[in-house]
């Protein structure tokens, strides 16, 4: 007994940890939908109004337009 009471402990605590670190590393910005399945090739954009193509670390940019991710 004591043994599944030490394992859900550990269990709970490898959560909080995850979620924790999720919440401080995470994207910090909130994505939307812009133009979904839209892509960027050789500098163009196919399927939505032109901007930029260059994106942050996390896969996302907003250059003239709201910030959304690929």
């Amino acid at each position: 007994m004591k043994i599944k009471k030490l394992s859900f402990i550990a269990i709970v605590g490898v959560v909080l940890v995850a979620s924790g670190a999720y919440a401080a590393l995470g994207n910090p910005r909130e994505a939307v939908v812009f133009y979904k399945g839209h892509s960027h090739e050789q500098g163009e954009t196919i399927g939505a109004p032109e901007h930029s193509g260059g994106t942050d670390k996390y896969g996302c940019h907003n250059a003239s337009v709201p910030y959304h991710c690929h």
